[in-house]
């Protein structure tokens, strides 16, 4: 993990900018002893931001759009895997094929794919 100065050098950025990034809720650091300090999702974030604003010139607001995507996708992707899981588990099933089986079968409900 990082400290505040550790992680605006990493990033060739003022604290300045590193204090926005946290007012606008882009990077959330754990507190520690009273300190900020950043663990390597908070640095991808902010170099995925620094690339936003300064090489594709998306505006704050465009910001928090592109990362509220970006969460949904991540959070999703965690469901699905938990899913999977709890299909496997539950059905014997190891492979997408086997999802769809029980998707389009009685016992998944019907649905019919076009």
């Amino acid at each position: 993990m990082l400290d505040s100065q550790e992680f605006a050098r990493v990033l060739h950025m003022k604290l300045e900018r590193l204090d926005l990034f946290i007012a606008h809720g882009w990077v959330m650091p754990i507190v520690r002893d009273g300190r900020p300090m950043f663990r390597d999702v908070d640095i991808a974030r902010a170099a995925l931001i620094v690339d936003l604003t300064d090489e594709m010139g998306v505006n704050d607001e465009g910001v928090d759009v592109v990362l509220d995507l970006l969460d949904k996708y991540y959070g999703l992707r965690v469901a699905f895997a938990t899913l999977m899981d709890a299909l496997d588990n539950s059905h014997g099933m190891s492979s997408l094929n086997d999802v769809r089986k029980l998707a389009t079968s009685g016992r998944g409900g019907s649905r019919s794919v076009s």
